[in-house]
């Protein structure tokens, strides 16, 4: 019944979209192969599956043939971000029953995932929402949390989205605001009290959801509050709101990018760099995020920083065999630097890589050769996730591509989807391509 209802909805999906024009033979292809890549990649592998009916949420842990598997816990970046997808999904092709799984998601943050007795969502929980972690929360998932309840709004009861969104705001600004020196930071106990800096936090490996020791800012929290704001600001302006928008674009613009285009990762609580190698996904994703929050508003310092970040690592962050390597030095890739974990082509960056490079061929205030440059890369960016990421037999995204060297018989694939590893990316990415350039 559900492959039949998935067939019928995707073929009028197709009669509805094709009516439009297209910017170019190139666009309309392009677009093609996103909506494409989100019913194949994404719908017809997560919509059967993906709610779990016994406990409540959204089941996380699947193996490279989409069975179920391991304990299931269930984070608060996989339980906000796969809501916040099927959020998207219905804004963008209204009617085909996605709103089913966004009440479905903000029923299990609410219920499992907040903390009635101090305030707060919980970083993780146990399949059931029981609080793993002794309750830890870090300010990273509540800004998709709050981002969520927003979009959720229209499908929720009366006042329930706006409450809710209000709830995570109030949390990251009485709790996990720095107010002397700005930027959203630390880990935090159940009781909302921080750990010291260099504590040894209640996680497998005593460190933070990002490996950090407690002490430390990083750039990631940063650029997703700079995407929550910018919603918020589209559809439910607010002066304070606003002033909190504008103070972290003027940080990340005018302090915290160094010559070149060279976003640090961590820094002190002063935001004096701390030394780190610089990771190339959040690059891409904080000049997307900086691009959107100044759209239309004629910010041409904002649009040149971003494109500054976008270009160094289009000359300093690509792989030798395709894409982009998830770190590297800050004066560009160094082999005797790199290597190990440094080396990897995760999914998300590659993915985002493709989105923020889309974003930039549709940015007027860029001159039009280096327009014509970003669209070139994008399509050979994305020509790469195709062939790399893609899997044509099960479905889905790979975390990792598919190395043609391997030996004989293969180290087990990764999963296709974990508490880390959430639809996302894939999500906002294809609307984008399926929405043309103007979109």
């Amino acid at each position: 019944m559900m492959w039949g209802w998935m067939a019928r909805h995707w073929d009028a999906l197709r009669q509805r979209l094709s009516s439009g024009e297209r910017e170019s033979a190139a666009e309309a292809r392009l677009g093609n192969e996103a909506r494409e890549a989100l019913r194949r990649n994404v719908l017809e592998t997560l919509m059967p599956r993906c709610i779990d009916e016994e406990y409540g949420g959204f089941l996380v842990d699947f193996d490279n043939e989409w069975n179920a598997v391991g304990a299931q816990d269930k984070s608060l970046e996989h339980a906000a971000r796969t809501t916040r997808a099927f959020a998207l999904l219905d804004e963008a092709y209204p009617g085909g029953g996605y709103d089913r799984f966004v009440r479905h998601g903000c029923k299990f943050l609410r219920e499992a995932m907040w903390d009635d007795e101090h305030g707060g969502f919980f970083a993780r929980v146990d399949r059931s929402g029981r609080p793993l972690w002794e309750g830890l929360k870090h300010p990273h998932a509540v800004t998709y949390a709050a981002e969520t309840f927003l979009l959720a709004k229209p499908h929720l009861p009366p006042g329930d989205g706006v409450e809710w969104a209000d709830r995570a705001l109030g949390w990251l600004e009485g709790v996990a605001w720095d107010p002397t020196y700005g930027g959203y930071w630390g880990s935090y106990r159940r009781n909302n009290e921080r750990y010291a800096d260099g504590a040894t936090l209640p996680t497998p490996d005593g460190r933070d959801i990002f490996s950090l020791t407690p002490g430390f800012k990083e750039i990631n929290t940063q650029g997703d509050a700079i995407e929550m704001l910018t919603r918020f600001e589209a559809r439910s302006p607010d002066a304070g709101r606003a002033a909190r928008l504008e103070s972290l674009v003027d940080l990340v613009v005018d302090r915290l990018t160094q010559p070149g285009g060279v976003l640090p990762y961590r820094y002190l609580r002063d935001w004096r760099v701390s030394p780190d190698l610089l990771r190339t996904g959040y690059q891409f994703l904080m000049a997307r995020h900086l691009l959107g929050a100044v759209a239309g508003k004629g910010a041409p310092a904002v649009v040149a920083r971003a494109c500054e970040m976008v270009d160094f690592c289009l000359a300093s962050a690509r792989h030798p065999a395709g894409g982009f390597c998830f770190a590297v030095t800050s004066d560009g890739r160094a082999w005797s630097a790199n290597g190990g974990n440094c080396d990897l082509r995760q999914w998300w960056v590659q993915i985002e890589a493709v989105y923020t490079l889309h974003a930039l061929t549709g940015e007027q205030t860029v001159e039009p050769a280096k327009r014509a440059r970003y669209l070139e890369a994008r399509d050979r960016e994305w020509a790469f996730v195709r062939a790399t990421f893609f899997d044509e037999q099960h479905g889905g995204v790979r975390e990792l591509p598919l190395d043609p060297a391997a030996t004989s018989p293969p180290a087990p694939l990764p999963q296709k989807m974990h508490c880390w590893k959430d639809p996302g990316h894939e999500v906002g990415a294809f609307l984008a391509l399926a929405a043309g350039r103007a979109g």
